[in-house]
């Protein structure tokens, strides 16, 4: 079997690591590298191999085995993506950086969602491996671990598994092992809230009985523990918050001392209806990379009867006055059938979008397709949008058939 190591940084690196990468695949029978890169290392490598063009490697050895040499996952994953357009991915091998070839999706092993009495791998609705935990939150990471790590190989080796036949399950370059890079506080415990009572929100009840209770961890008590896990405190671990109006939890004070000492990414799920200094510098920070607010509306009268809240002017006020250069702004629309779905208020939720330089999230009941007449104001929001160069997408919650409709026309339009 031939052996092809694809990749060089500089020639002392190889030289350290030469002999490693030996006895984990072999004595190379050459070095290759992009065109551009090989006359640098004439005549000889390590004056002992021959560097050639990638290209005019796989020709000398067509059946050869290319193993990456480097040790960087981004630098590693774009070389690997280079090289399959030239052969078989399954020929493909890494002799540092923690990656594989196999099936699998941008939230497996990277992703946890927690609630009160479990977590979830992913936000695939009706396919969200909802698993029992309980302990500290050390503890809970731990069951995370262990339950993902055999999830990916019962993948690997094609055991019945939760994520088999699920549509976001593909083949590619993904880490070996896994490594949490986001963490969601989705479910709503002791001490947060809402200050809106929003018609369609279904955590009304869970903040009604998580009012007074005593057991479990709190938001907080989460952070606190995270922010000892000195693992984490890295530019690469992002935390989102949508359990409750963040601004109006019990501890939110707290919480912000402890985000602000941390190097953690944030995204934020929160109505805007309460200005913080603090989210504020986050925000100036380059922090916070995510906002979302559900406007839902363009006029007062509908936001308070949807919202059962008269906070209309403050939310946009705030929205001005939130420095958001640095963060992506969505202003999430979730059109309800006889309340918002009319030229009216349409047209003002996207007058306020250019106000703020927002990106439109179109929403809905995820059991039902638009209607006609919200196909109507999606399509003349998606015309005005394209004229402005502003970006539309899709909230979470969304019918297959509406995430397909408003995907085609914002790209055909």
């Amino acid at each position: 079997m031939s052996i092809i190591f694809f990749g060089i940084s500089n020639e002392s690196h190889i030289g350290r690591h030469i002999n490693k990468w030996i006895s984990i695949a072999g004595t190379p029978d050459i070095f290759s590298e992009r065109d551009d890169h090989v006359i640098k290392y004439q005549p000889k490598l390590l004056e002992k191999y021959e560097v050639i063009s990638i290209d005019e490697a796989l020709k000398r050895y067509p059946d050869a085995d290319v193993w990456i040499t480097y040790n960087k996952a981004s630098k590693a994953l774009k070389a690997a993506k280079f090289l399959a357009i030239k052969l078989s991915p399954e020929k493909i091998h890494f002799l540092q950086a923690d990656l594989e070839y196999r099936k699998g999706c941008s939230y497996l092993g990277h992703f946890i969602s927690y609630g009160e009495k479990t977590f979830s791998l992913c936000t695939v609705s009706g396919r969200k491996a909802n698993i029992k935990t309980e302990g500290s939150f050390h503890k809970r990471m731990e069951q995370w671990q262990d339950y993902t790590t055999k999830l990916i190989d019962d993948i690997r080796n094609e055991r019945p598994n939760k994520c088999q036949n699920c549509h976001m399950l593909k083949y590619g370059f993904w880490d070996n092992t896994v490594k949490l890079t986001t963490l969601t506080l989705s479910s709503n415990r002791k001490g947060d809230a809402c200050n809106f009572r929003c018609i369609y929100c279904f955590a009304n009840k869970t903040l009604k009985r998580v009012k007074d209770e005593v057991d479990g961890p709190t938001t907080y008590e989460i952070l606190q523990q995270l922010y000892e896990m000195s693992e984490l405190d890295t530019d690469e671990f992002t935390i989102r918050f949508s359990n409750g109006e963040f601004c109006v939890n019990k501890y939110c004070d707290e919480m912000l001392d402890i985000l602000l000492k941390t190097k953690w990414k944030i995204e934020l799920v929160s109505n805007s209806s309460v200005y913080r200094e603090s989210l504020a510098t986050l925000m100036e920070n380059g922090r916070i990379v995510k906002l979302i607010t559900s406007l839902d509306a363009g006029t007062r009268e509908t936001f308070q009867k949807i919202k059962r809240n008269d906070r209309f002017d403050k939310v946009v006020e705030n929205l001005k006055r939130y420095p958001t250069s640095k963060t992506k702004l969505l202003l999430k629309y979730i059109f309800l059938e006889g309340v918002n779905d009319n030229e009216i208020d349409i047209d003002g939720f996207y007058e306020i979008v250019k106000e703020v330089s927002a990106t439109v999230m179109f929403s809905s009941d995820l059991h039902y397709p638009y209607t006609e007449k919200m196909k109507e104001l999606v399509l003349r929001i998606i015309k005005k949008a394209k004229a402005d160069g502003i970006k539309v997408t899709n909230g979470n919650y969304l019918h297959p058939l509406d995430v397909k409709f408003v995907k085609e026309n914002y790209e055909s339009i």
